[in-house]
């Protein structure tokens, strides 16, 4: 598929990397000189200078054999236009990244009457993680399948857990039958496992589980006795912020926000009624201990500095706060995090990136519409991808240890009228069901890319 990029920054690159890797040609264009020739050097894509609300731009980028382009500048405005011209001058699909609400409140329109394909607002994506990381505080990271009733959860395995030095299949069947561990990352290797597979301490594992029972589980499996989070501090007064904020609120905790910029405060006091907002630098030590950070069950650090928000979770996790979740852009620091044991970590762009990928896979593929969510995990060794059952799966009906499927490549749960399962080799995959794969290696478009 040929690509077009408009826009260079984090995300920008984030798509580079991404979609150059799944074998797209990629035409990368932004304003800045020095930001196109780092990206050209970086990954395998062509660049163009300039500005794609610009035609002549867009012409020398080739738009008329575009199948597909993705505004991603820092303004909503410059995004809109560039879609409405790239569309003008014969691209099908356009994608928008909007941030301000009025805007997404107008997605219909957008779409129907100004021909963009889709619009998708980082911040609020962002805040979503979030907030369902909050619900597991024993949790790394939370993803969610078939409209929330199936999670992904990733943890780390204490020297405490009940399963540390236990083989998977001998796990209380209490839990086990209402789970499936489908990854796990020890040190730099990455294994899709079977009941054989011995859990140690300080594996990452990845567990899917129904919604309803998943909390129970994640915290036998950690090993620790969290309780629920209800008072929650927000460092950075950012639009993450104010999205978070309200769905705390929305659910009952108790919201302190905590910006140094006087004007944002206001703004923050205007659309977040429901917290608390304090003006303040967090980066001050003294300020830190005033507003009492170390009473706080969870500490979220939304600053527009990695090192910043970096700092403040080190310091919070140093004063006993169980929940610390840091959003952090440069993956060397995340990677840092990894190293010496990091609680959560979120990174706006890659989010956007997964969203973003799941699109233009199921463009690609003809059964576009039973694509319905992926996942990238452990730096993209693994991906999590749900789709939906229809005709074109070849062994619909089929028990699944009869049919062949590539090596490492796992289906990690289905879902069927609302009925949770964890699948056996007895069981088998109808038409309408939600499937959850879980794939090592491999690139999936479709279910019958399972096969061998």
């Amino acid at each position: 598929m040929d690509i077009t990029i408009v826009g260079a920054g984090k995300l920008g690159k984030r798509l580079a990397e991404l979609l150059s890797d799944e074998n797209h040609n990629i035409t990368v264009i932004d304003i800045s000189e020095e930001k196109v020739d780092q990206i050209v050097e970086t990954y395998d894509v062509q660049g163009v200078f300039g500005s794609g609300t610009h035609c002549d731009v867009l012409e020398e980028a080739n738009i008329k054999s575009t199948d597909l382009l993705i505004a991603t500048t820092p303004s909503d405005e410059k995004n809109i236009l560039t879609c409405l011209i790239a569309s003008k001058m014969g691209v099908k699909n356009t994608i928008a990244r909007v941030r301000d609400p009025e805007y997404l409140r107008q997605t219909d329109f957008m779409r129907g009457e100004l021909g963009i394909s889709m619009m998708i607002n980082p911040d609020y994506a962002g805040a979503l993680e979030i907030f369902r990381i909050l619900q597991f505080p024993s949790a790394i990271n939370i993803d969610t399948f078939a409209n929330g009733r199936i999670d992904m959860a990733e943890l780390k395995i204490s020297g405490e857990s009940p399963v540390n030095n236990v083989k998977i299949s001998d796990i209380s069947p209490d839990y086990r039958d209402r789970m499936l561990i489908c990854a796990v990352s020890r040190d730099d290797d990455i294994y899709i496992p079977n009941g054989d597979f011995v859990i140690k301490e300080n594996d990452i594992i990845h567990i899917t589980g129904s919604h309803r029972y998943l909390s129970r589980i994640v915290k036998y499996l950690s090993g620790k006795r969290s309780s629920s989070i209800k008072d929650v501090m927000i460092i950075g007064g950012s639009r993450i912020c104010i999205y978070l904020a309200n769905l705390l609120a929305s659910i009952g905790k108790n919201v302190i926000i905590v910006e140094k910029n006087n004007s944002k405060c206001k703004r923050l006091c205007e659309y977040c009624p429901d917290a608390s907002v304090l003006c303040g630098d967090a980066s001050d030590y003294d300020f830190l201990l005033e507003i009492g950070i170390e009473r706080m069950d969870a500490v979220v650090t939304l600053t527009d500095t990695d090192e910043t928000n970096f700092l403040i979770s080190m310091y919070s996790h140093n004063v006993g706060v169980s929940k610390n979740v840091t959003k952090i852009n440069n993956q060397n620091l995340t990677k840092m995090l990894d190293k010496i044991g990091r609680d959560s970590i979120i990174n706006i762009s890659e989010i956007t990136g997964d969203t973003i990928t799941q699109y233009v896979r199921a463009k690609m593929s003809v059964n576009s519409s039973y694509m319905k969510t992926l996942y990238n995990l452990v730096d993209g060794k693994i991906e999590a991808i749900e789709f939906v059952a229809g005709d074109y799966v070849s062994f619909i009906g089929k028990p699944l240890s009869s049919i062949k499927m590539k090596k490492n490549i796992l289906i990690a749960a289905i879902n069927r009228k609302n009925k949770i399962i964890f699948p056996s080799g007895d069981d088998t995959i109808e038409m309408g069901d939600t499937v959850i794969v879980v794939s090592k290696e491999h690139k999936v478009y479709n279910l019958n890319d399972i096969l061998a």
